[in-house]
This record gives structure tokens, sequence and C-alpha cells, in this order.
């Protein structure tokens, strides 16, 4: 919980009465408001209830149809009949309804008697009328009687013109605050002052401008001679905003901006002139918890009607009204958020972060939570460890977002649940769960694979906190020597749309980063009761501004441990003790995510191997040692240990990337080293750590990695004289597969292994088995029988195809066939000469081996500098030929060649080699060089506060993707070797040694270019119209490449056919095909009733884990938003995200999430024999997907936010092993007769959860998770089809 100071409270705001909603476009100010039928109304009886309206008719529409009648005797017309239309929000099967009402009994009676038989006809349909029996509201009737009518469409075209004006709107009153579960709005912030509100159309947001009554004064007052006043500023994006709720029940012109996020707050001083960011109405005020809302009280009715009119037509909001929406002042009382924090400390963390992530989420309130206390307590002295599981369930029902619910269940759920007491609820929830869990179950929660832990995850915006979790993460060093992993925190500092925080030109984020963030760095934070210190961070986790947290704890022998016992526990720091970077660099080496291997023996490490330089002093062996055949053998046995048999390799990785005590880099085998032995030299040895003999494996050679083109790559490819023609037809095949995706199951199959996508779902082999054993094909004809028509497989190829475009547009993402990305490891036989390289190529699963000879370029990510991109001379030694899948650099010559790319060392970074001899320079640049950094030192010993203290200078002062985007600018204005993209590659290297060295850029030296000057349209951000001025036409190769790919819009929506979207029927006909009893399995039978049971269960908890992971990777941290079905199973993000990175690693996230999801269903589906694997011979496809996704080359910044990351990834290694202590227990294992069996029980019960999803699908067809439930059963299905035709 993240601590809330103090803010202002409206004290003097009334109950207001509103009406109901309106869509958009339908928008009409003083005659026309949109209503939802049926709300309530508190006198007068005079309203007509309005059905059978065709869904294409506006209010526009009805408003005249109506008055060519209501505007002609019998009615009055001097002066015209006034009138209101409201049209339901809410969808029907019969058309819409809405309602009319008129200002006079005797004029609704009138009306009945002439046209309630045949009703109205607009837009060749008859809109048939009744009388309503709701009441009207006073003020209301007034109004009408009052207020004369107005033409809509003079009315239209009066507010046009006030709207070409952009004016800003004088407010009576203003609030923050947010909605309640009754409806009602929570006022919370309220500070006296001035304000204004606009719909600021450049840039296109909704704007708070607000100046508080009281004007600071400071030193400047002496200065200046005045006073020097704030004003704060905050500002909506439209995307964030849910609705605008206007008022016409009352005399005051309410609206209110109901948000889904918090605006950004910004201060601007008028003595300086210089903008900066708060998190709040005031430098210091914070915001509670889900204040995001905002209310407006005008000074006129006409007033409002004018900034909801623009906000409507130039911002397409969606605007309601509605009635009796009361108005409640609550004022902070921090005493009862001490309460909870009492309350929660409890009670196990577990529970505890589930019910403070209520409060987080804004679904519940801090004394909401306390009226339940006893309930909760009550929860787990009954229910122990699985009270978590039933809060989650009490959760899900009072938001009304069960995935496993039908739609009638759901709105019947949400009805129910706001008018039950909340200990009712928790206790109608708790019975419910019991009762279901009396009937077997799946859990699905076995035992994370290794290397996986469940994490627990704090994100701290400007104005919010947010709880997620429990999630599959990679584990570290520290959490699998400790344990208690509930004990750890992962906190992550992020901007309010989910992208870094950074700084910007003419918006200082000082203020912000003191008052927000490094409190919480030095002082810690609360979660569910309990006080969570600052621990340190991974070096990739500092890139992403994420550092780890840690509450104290009792370890096996009961010692307390606490960060800084954990900590002085890593090793001996004492010669960096005066440098805070470089002492928390050292300790990251304990928080990167890594593997477990084997714990070494002293014996077993050899510290007097020595590095080798050059005759000048370079250093040729940074970061690289040796290690024997036998010990490489035992680490790779024990890292295959629990993996099936399928997904492991016979061939030991040639090199490892390791972590070993306070030694880290790269090892290579050597057949000369005897027995088992280890060798570390000076460069590899960062601290002394010599209790720590782990040997954390974080990546491996086990398999070449492809190459991907990028924008800085492809930029001085095009300057160094590369045949340009061949990156554009490489770009246009890569378009045409694309675009080919849906065309085939084997172009589906073949395109999505090689980007790397779907490898959760296995949706590779799902596709060569469709086509292979059921002869079908995917397609959307309905009159071909061997076309699948299946919703969720065409938007997931949908969201494959516009991923790769996406891709290919917006960061030149082009695939180079024939070329390889290799770890790179120094020359330890000394038979390389200086300029040549030994690279062999080998892929175990197909047998392929390439032995790389003659001329090739090698490069390595970020490419800044022209002489990044150097030619050598690939050659084959005998003494290497043992070495598959690295790149073997030579150690003679006068500087290593690996740190003339782009600075680069031999302690895991990857280098790409081209072979395509049409891609090769024509011209040479020298390597760029560098003079070392400044190690920034303090003159005293340095503690956790200097830590923190850096942590914010780097979050401050991370310029790493402004200097890669300026690069780019440069480069296309003028040439990549013209004076600043010369000096901005200077800066790069400085930038991306600031977190080893403390020693930051100078963000005033950069160059920059004007901030009128237009950008190039290849930097356009995804969905800009690059149509003004803001950007122009490259004329270079970028800027062809941008142009020529086309791109689809749109994020894939739910199926909303009253018919199941999976096409099951297709699918039963051709598996009917298949012999299945000729195989040993049981046939297309009707499963049993307790079998289907089982399976339905399974299903339910599927849906509700996927919801869940769908929930956490949105960019709105909105709980009642997800991402699609088919984005999780395609492995993909549709949403635009202004930070690339950020959304590239959140991909990441979301499909080990995703695959430990699944692999814990195919668990499930195995049955209950301990001793039989999963059928996983067919998985090779999948693998590889998923070695190409975890190894897409890194690149270039989407924008000023992104960063390049240089860090190798985690690399899952996959195959057969041929040694017998390598396997569990698998098929081959076993008899054959044996074998069949499992295999017969194992596709009995999937047919089962298919049979269980496609009736799921018919009751529901919108049910969230059953249709890739329905694919993982027919995946399996499939597979053991194939596999037992093998063994016919």
């Amino acid at each position: 919980m993240i601590s809330h100071p103090h803010w202002w409270l409206s004290s003097d705001l009334a109950s207001i009465g509103l009406v109901r909603d309106q869509k958009p476009s339908s928008y009409l100010s003083a005659n026309a408001i949109v209503c939802l039928a049926g709300a309530n109304r508190q006198s007068h009886d005079m309203e007509i209830s309005l059905r059978n309206i065709a869904l294409a008719v506006t209010t526009d529409d009805l408003t005249n149809a109506f008055a060519k009648i209501l505007h002609k005797p019998p009615f009055q017309t001097s002066p015209l009949l006034n009138f209101e239309i409201h049209l339901s929000d809410e969808s029907h099967p019969n058309g819409q309804q809405g309602t009319l009402t008129l200002p006079t009994e005797d004029a609704g009676v009138t009306f009945l008697r002439a046209h309630g038989g045949a009703g109205i006809v607009v837009k060749g349909r008859p809109v048939l009328i009744s009388r309503s029996t709701q009441a009207i509201h006073e003020s209301r009737i007034e109004r009408l009687n009052n207020v004369p009518w107005r033409d809509p469409i003079q009315l239209r075209e009066e507010q046009e013109r006030l709207l070409r004006r952009n004016q800003s709107f004088q407010l009576l009153r203003y609030s923050f605050g947010r909605f309640l579960r009754d409806g009602s709005f929570s006022s919370q912030v309220s500070p006296p002052g001035t304000a204004h509100v606009i719909c600021d159309t450049e840039p296109r947001q909704i704007r708070f401008t607000f100046e508080p009554r009281q004007k600071l004064q400071n030193t400047y007052d002496n200065l200046f001679g005045g006073h020097v006043t704030r004003v704060v500023t905050a500002s909506y994006a439209p995307h964030n905003i849910a609705t605008l709720v206007g008022n016409r029940d009352e005399d005051t012109a309410i609206v209110f901006v109901r948000a889904d996020e918090p605006p950004v707050y910004t201060l601007v001083n008028n003595i300086l002139d210089d903008t900066s960011r708060v998190v709040g109405l005031g430098r210091n005020d914070h915001m509670p918890p889900g204040c995001h809302s905002l209310m407006l009280a005008f000074n006129s009715q006409s007033d409002a009607d004018r900034f909801t009119y623009a906000c409507c037509n130039r911002l397409h909001l969606r605007y309601s009204t509605q009635h009796h929406i009361r108005i409640r002042d609550h004022t902070l009382n921090t005493t009862s958020f001490e309460k909870l924090h009492e309350t929660l400390s409890q009670i196990p963390y577990k529970l505890g972060f589930e019910v403070e992530k209520t409060v987080a989420d804004s679904l519940l309130s801090a004394t909401d939570i306390l009226s339940l206390k006893e309930v909760i307590l009550s929860l787990q002295a009954a229910h122990g460890d699985d009270a978590p599981e039933i809060f989650r369930s009490f959760v899900s029902e009072l938001a009304g977002r069960s995935a496993s619910r039908t739609k009638r269940r759901k709105r019947r759920a949400r009805r129910q649940s706001s008018q039950e007491s909340l200990p009712s609820l928790l206790r109608r929830v708790t019975q419910e769960f019991i009762k279901e869990h009396q009937k077997p179950r799946p859990l699905l929660a076995p035992p994370p694979q290794s290397g996986v832990y469940l994490s627990y995850h704090l994100i701290v915006t400007p104005t919010r906190y947010i709880l997620e979790g429990p999630v599959p993460d990679q584990s570290n060093s520290v959490l699998r020597r400790y344990g208690h992993p509930e004990c750890f925190l992962r906190v992550c500092f992020q901007d309010e749309n989910g992208s870094k925080l950074h700084r910007e030109a003419d918006c200082s984020i000082i203020d912000l980063l003191g008052v927000r963030y490094r409190s919480i760095l030095l002082n810690g934070c609360r979660v569910a009761g309990r006080q969570f210190q600052f621990l340190g961070y991974s070096m990739s986790g500092l890139k992403e501004h994420s550092v780890w947290f840690v509450t104290p704890f009792k370890d096996e022998d009961g010692k307390l441990l606490n960060a800084q016992s954990i900590r002085d526990n890593l090793g001996n720091f004492s010669k960096l003790h005066k440098q805070p970077a470089r002492l928390a660099a050292r300790w990251s080496q304990a928080f990167s995510g890594t593997d477990p291997s084997i714990t070494l023996l002293p014996e077993e490490i050899d510290f007097r191997c020595l590095d080798r330089y050059s005759p000048s002093g370079g250093l040729m062996t940074d970061g690289c040692s040796s290690i024997s055949v036998e010990l490489a053998r035992d680490i790779w046995r024990s890292m295959q240990k629990g993996k099936k048999r399928s997904a492991k390799l016979r061939h030991v990785p040639s090199a490892f990337q390791f972590r070993l005590g306070g030694a880290k880099g790269m090892v290579v085998q050597d057949p000369t080293i005897q027995g088992k032995l280890v060798r570390l030299r000076p460069s590899q040895i960062k601290f002394d750590a010599p209790e720590n003999l782990t040997f954390d494996v974080q990546s491996t050679s086990a398999e070449p990695i492809p190459v991907f083109l990028n924008r800085p790559l492809i930029s001085l490819m095009e300057f160094l004289g590369v045949e340009t023609q061949r990156i554009i037809e490489l770009q246009d095949d890569d378009i045409h597969k694309a675009q080919s995706v849906r065309s085939s199951c084997t172009n589906a199959s073949k395109v999505i292994q090689q980007h790397g996508l779907g490898a959760s779902f296995h949706l590779p082999s799902l596709f060569t088995n469709l086509s292979s054993i059921l002869q079908l094909e995917i397609g959307d004809t309905e009159d071909d029988p061997s076309l699948w028509t299946s919703k969720l497989i065409e938007s997931s190829l949908q969201c494959v195809e516009t991923y790769i475009l996406r891709e290919l547009k917006y960061r030149a993402h082009i695939a180079v066939p024939g070329s390889y990305t290799l770890l790179g490891v120094s020359d330890e036989w000394g038979c390389l000469r200086e300029g040549e390289i030994y690279a062999t190529v080998f892929n175990e699963r197909t047998g392929f081996v390439q032995s790389i000879t003659g001329k090739v370029a090698i490069t390595r990510s970020p490419q800044i500098h022209p002489g990044d991109l150097q030619v050598v001379r690939a050659v084959q030694r005998p003494e290497l030929e043992h070495l598959k899948n690295v790149v073997v650099f030579s150690c003679e010559g006068e500087r290593a060649l690996a740190s003339c790319l782009g600075g680069g060392d031999l302690d895991g970074d990857i280098f790409n080699l081209i072979l395509d001899p049409r891609l090769l320079p024509t011209k040479h640049f020298e390597p760029g060089e560098y003079p070392a950094v400044t190690i920034r030192s303090i003159p005293n010993a340095c503690g956790i506060s200097d830590v923190a203290d850096f942590v914010i200078d780097y979050i401050q002062a991370d310029l790493i993707g402004p200097i890669a985007i300026s690069h780019l600018r440069f480069s296309d204005l003028k040439t990549p070797n013209c004076t600043e993209c010369i000096q901005l590659a200077g800066f790069a290297s400085q930038a991306l040694d600031f977190p080893k060295s403390g020693t930051p850029v100078n963000f005033k030296s950069l160059p920059w270019l004007r901030r009128t000057q237009a950008r190039p349209d290849f930097l356009a951000k995804e969905g800009a119209n690059i149509t003004g001025g803001q950007y122009y036409t490259s004329p270079k190769l970028l800027g062809q490449l941008f142009r020529r790919v086309p791109m689809k819009r749109g994020i894939p929506t739910a199926w909303n056919g009253n018919s199941s979207p999976s096409d099951g029927a297709t699918v039963e006909v051709a598996l009917s095909y298949v012999d299945l009893r000729h195989l040993g399995l049981p046939g297309l039978t009707d499963p049993s009733e307790e079998l289907m049971e089982e399976m339905t269960y399974l299903l339910n908890a599927y849906c509700e884990q996927l919801l869940i992971v769908g929930q956490a990777h949105t960019m709105s941290k909105n709980k009642n938003i997800h991402i699609s079905e088919a984005e999780l199973v395609s492995g993909t993000i549709m949403a635009n995200w202004s930070d690339h990175q950020r959304r590239r690693n959140t991909v990441s996230a979301m499909n080990l999430q995703t695959q430990e999801l699944v692999r814990r269903v195919r668990e499930e589906l195995q049955g209950d024999d301990p001793g039989t694997p999963e059928t996983e011979t067919y998985e090779e496809e999948d693998q590889e997907a998923l070695d190409t996704e975890t190894y897409e080359d890194p690149e270039t910044p989407e924008t000023e936010t992104d960063e390049d990351e240089d860090e190798v990834p985690d690399t899952p290694e996959t195959g057969t092993d041929e040694e017998e202590d390598y396997e569990d227990c698998t098929f081959h294992e076993q008899s054959e007769e044996s074998e069949q069996r499992v295999m017969a029980e194992t596709f009995k019960r999937c047919l089962a959860a298919w049979c269980v999803a496609e009736d799921s699908l018919k009751e529901d067809p919108s049910m969230f998770g059953a249709q890739s439930f329905g694919l993982i059963a027919l995946g399996m299905m499939l597979d053991i089809v194939k596999t037992s035709r093998l063994m016919m």
C-alpha cells in the first residue's frame, strides 16, 4: 500500500439526479437525450415506451419523425410542443428500445390514441409505442414546459460553430473520485481554487486546469516582487475514458468524466515557466486509490452541452445520461488504512495479497474490507490453503467477470451481488466452493517446472499502485537459495500508460521521482500488512525500471533474514564500497534469471587461468574461459532432468552462459581438459563468493538463432553499399508469407514456427496434424467440407499476420534465411589469425550441418556506428571441429573483434553472421573506439540509500531510446557518418555503460534537431496519421520499406453469434474417418458422465486461469479489460503500445504464463498414472517456435521510451537424449502393450475434454477460454494418433 499523506475533500456537494445511456453519434443537447429504459423517475407519469426500433435508427431520426407529428394539430403549435427522446444503450433481440417524454399528460394521451395501434414507421420499420409506468422527475417536466423547442439541425450547426473556438469552460465545482458498487459517486478530492476544463482537439485530450486559492510564495517573491503561482493540469487521453455521464434531472449542469485510468498530472510554475510531472493536484499530494473519475459542475447547461458535444464529436467519446447519481462526500480516514494492514497482517500473505488487490483495483475500499474482517478471518481458519482461491472467486463474483459463466448467469450474478451485502456474498461464494469441491476438481496447480516460480508483483505509477500475481516467472539464484518466494516482491515503476517513465525536453520528472519513487526505495512499502524493503535488481530489470523487494522471514535454521542480510550473504564487495552503481551491478548477478544445474566442488574450479592480451594491452578473452567435456555433460544432464524425452537434446552444448558465485560469462568446451573442471579468468570474476558454488545457466549454444534485420542495421547497410534491392526482396518475401498464413495449414505451421508464435498452444504441430491426419484446411467457406471454419483459429491467424506485418513496418524486422545469430567465445587453442572467425551450425532435430567458410558480414545489436558492421573471413580448423553453434573469435591482433562491434565482449553477447553475398558491405568503415567511462564514486562508504539514489538517477537519465531515435533521424537527413551521428554513437556507448559506471549522459550535450523538424515517416508510431506536417516522406531505404508494408488494423473481437464459433462438427466428421480402432485407440463413443463432469471442472478452472493471464497483460490495468483469447493463443498483443520494448517483454511474460497453464492442463489430461509422461514426441516444431521467439534479434527502440536489450535471453533446450540416465518414464520405456493402454486412456480423456468444450460453446458461444481448451484437447488427440501410427 502506498501512503497518501493528505488531499482536499469536497464538503458542499449534494445528491444530483442524472439520466441514462446514449450512443456518441446520437448526442443531441436540448431536445434528444438518450437514456436507458426503465430508469427511476420520482414524480409524474407521462412517459411513453418505444420498442422495435431498427438498429440503424438514431436519436436524430426519431426526433425528426416525431416532430412531424407532434408539431401539427391536434398538438399545440405556438409555441411548438417540446419533447425528449431517449434510446436505451442495452441490446435487445427485437431492435432498440427507448422512451418519449412529453410535458403534459394530455399530449401523451392524444399521441397514444392516434398511434398506439400501428406505431410510427421510421426507416421502414414500425416503432411500437405504449404508456410507460415509470415516473418522471419534476425538473425534467419543468424543463420541457419552460425551455423552447430547438430544431436539432440548427442546434447541431450552432454547436459546430462554437466547437471551432476550442473553448475552455470555468467550473462551479469539481471533484475527483470514483464510482461505487451502488452506482453512486464517491467525492474524494476537491481542493478550493479556480478550475477550468477544455476538450482539446490538438493534442486530443480532456484537460482539467486547476489553480489553488492559496498562492505559493518562496524566494522568488523577493526577486520578482510578486507571487509564484502554480497551475496543475489533469489530462485524460480519450482511450482512458469509459464514458461521459451527463445530468438532465436537476438544475445544476453536471458532467462526470468516468475514467478507467488516471489522468496525467503536471504542474506549471509561472515564474520559471517550467512544467513538471506531479503525483496529484499538489506537488506532494497523492491521490487516493481508484480516484480516476472527475465530476464537473458547469455554470450553465449550455456550457455542459458544448463540452459534451465537443468530446463526443471530436474525441469520439461515449456519452450517457443517468438518473439520480448520488454524490457522497468521503473524507480520507488514514486510520482505516492502518486498521486494514493490521487486519491483513493477521492472515497468511497469500490471502492478504488477494484481499489488498481488491483495494488496489478500486473494487472495494479499506472500509469495505474492515467490514469483512471477521468473515475473512473465519475463511482462513476454516479453509486454510483454499482461502485465497475462494476469495478470488468472491472477487470474480463481485465484479461479474467469471470466465466460466454464461452471459445470462453473469448478468444474474451482477444483479444478485449488487443487492447482496459483502459478508453475505462472501459466505455464499464459500458455500458454493465447498459444494463444488466435494466433486473431483483439478486445481491446475502442480509444481512448476525447474527454473520457474510463482511471483508477486507491485506496479507503482505516479498516481496509483497495482498488485498482480501470483504468476509464473523465471527464477534466480537468490530465490532458489532461500526459498520463500512469497516473501519476495517484484516492484516496477511505470507511467500511467504502462510505459517506462522518461524525461522530456519540456516536462521534468525530477519532482515526481523524488516524491513518489525515492521514498518507496528508501522507506519500503507495505503489501498485505507486511513491510517490504528494497533488495536489489538484475541488469535487465533495471533497464525496465524493475527492482526486487523482500519482507523479513526466517530460514530453515530459524535465523531472521532481511534485505541487508541477504545482500551480505551474496559475497564480498569491499572493493566496491564507494561505487554505488558498480556495487549494485555486482549484486545484480544474483538476480539474473537463470536455470539451476549442479553445485560444484571447490576442486572443480581452477582460478589460475589468465586472460590473454594483445601486444598493446587490449583484452582478447573478456568474459570467456573453458570447461571440461565431462563437467559440461554433468551440467547438461542436470538441466535435462524432469524434462520429457522429446524435450531433451542428445548433444551437450558447446558453450554455456553462466553465473557461478561472483563469476559470470561464457565457458566453452575444451576436450584437452581432463576430469571435471571449469576454468575462470580474472575478467570473469566480479567479486568473491567462495561459499556459492552453484553453476547457474543463463543460456546455451544448443541451437542456432535466426537473423532478423532491424532499422539501424539497414541504415548502416545502405550507407556501406549493401545491395538494397536484396533487402527489398527479403521484405517482400516476408510480406507474402505473412499474407499466406491463412491460405493453408502448411503455410500457417511454417510461418508461425519461423516467428516463434503460438508455441504455448503447440500451434505448429496442430496445423501440421490437421492437414496430414484429418485432411483439413483452414478457411471460411461453408460449402467445402474440407475447410475448418474455427473462429478462434481464424482470429489467431489474423493476429499472426498483423503481428508480422507490424514488425516489418515499424521495426523493419526482416528475416535473413541462411544466416545465423550465435554466442561468441574466444579461441582457446590459438589457431585463428587476426580477422578470422570459426563457426559451424548444427540443428540436432533435422541433422542439418553447415560449416561456414569465406567472407561473411558480422555485427551485433545495437548497431549505431558505421564500423559496427564488419566483413571477416570464416575458416575451418581441426582444433575447433567439436564446437557447434558458436562463433569463435581470434585472440590475435591489436584489438578484439568483438569490441569492434558496438563495444561487445565475450561474456554472453550474441553476434549476427550474415552469409548472403548480396548483403555484404562494399565499403569499409573503421570501428568506433570510445574512451573508458569514469566510474562514479562517492566520498564515503555507500549504503542502500546511495543505490536507491542511483536507481532514481538512472530513470531520470536513461537516454538510450532518445539517442537511438535521434541517430536514425540524423542518418535519414544526412548520413550515418555525419558529425551528429558519430557524436551520438559515443553518447550511446556511454549510455549503455551507465548502469555499471553510474556516470550519465549529459542531456544538454546531445545533438538535437529543432522541435519543429518533421520526422521521417518510418518513425511514425503505430496507427499514427502520417499525412500531416509531423512526418515527411523519407527517400531512403527505410522509408521505402516502411511504405511497402500493407497494414491491417483491428483487435480480435469476442464472438457475438448465436451458434458455436468452433465448427466442431467438421472436426468430428474428419476424425470419424480415421481408423482409430486399428491404431488401438477408443472410437468416438460418448464419454461417461463422471468423466464429462471431471472435464467440466477442468474447463472452468482453465478458463478462470486464462482470464487472469489475459487481464494481467493489457496496456490498461483495468481488470474489466483483458487480452483476447486469439491473442493469448497466437502469443501476440495487438494493441498499439507507445513502448515497443515494454510490449515485447509483456508478450514474453504472457507466453511464459500460458505455456505453464497449458502444460498443467495437458498433465491433467494424462490421467492419474504418475509414471505416465505427456505424449510429446511430436513437439519438435513447437519447441523450435519457442527457440525462435526466445532469440529474436534485439533492435533499436521503437520510440524514445524504448531501449535495446543486448543480454542473451534464456534458452529452452529440446530434442532427445541418448543417455539412459537422462530419461524419465516415457512411452519408450514401457512395454508396447502398456504404452498403448496409456495412450488409449489419454485419448479418451482428451475426447471428453473436447466434447465438454463443444457443449459449453453451444450453450454460450462467447464463453472465454472454451475454444482454446478444445484446441488443447484436439491437439493432444492428433498427437496420439500420430504417435500410434509411428508405432504400427
